[in-house]
């Protein structure tokens, strides 16, 4: 199965679509049905079942361009991003120092 996310402009807001390939048929996802219960959480069926991670890497790459981003360990994130910038400053450090490039030739 393979999940895919739109932006939709007229409705503001990011639709998705599933899609499957089975003996050379396509078979497309209607909307989800929902049903009521009296349980937060309850067992039951799930609403569809990815069997393989790439089929999902599609769905990821999709809202990642869309902009959106995980909420968990910010600090990660912003630990790479330090280290990130740490890597620049060393590397400007030796391009400036080796006389290769001077500051004044950069104005």
């Amino acid at each position: 199965m393979n999940i895919r996310a739109f932006w939709e402009p007229r409705y503001q807001r990011i639709s998705l679509y599933a899609t499957d390939e089975i003996g050379g048929k396509f078979l497309h996802a209607e909307p989800v049905k929902m049903s009521s219960s009296e349980e937060r959480f309850e067992y039951r069926k799930p609403c569809f079942e990815i069997g393989d991670k790439k089929e999902l890497q599609d769905l990821l790459d999709d809202l990642w361009s869309l902009g959106l981003r995980p909420s968990e360990r910010p600090d990660e994130y912003k630990a790479q991003l330090g280290s990130m910038r740490d890597h620049l400053n060393d590397m400007r450090a030796i391009v400036f120092k080796s006389g290769f490039i001077k500051r004044d030739n950069l104005k």
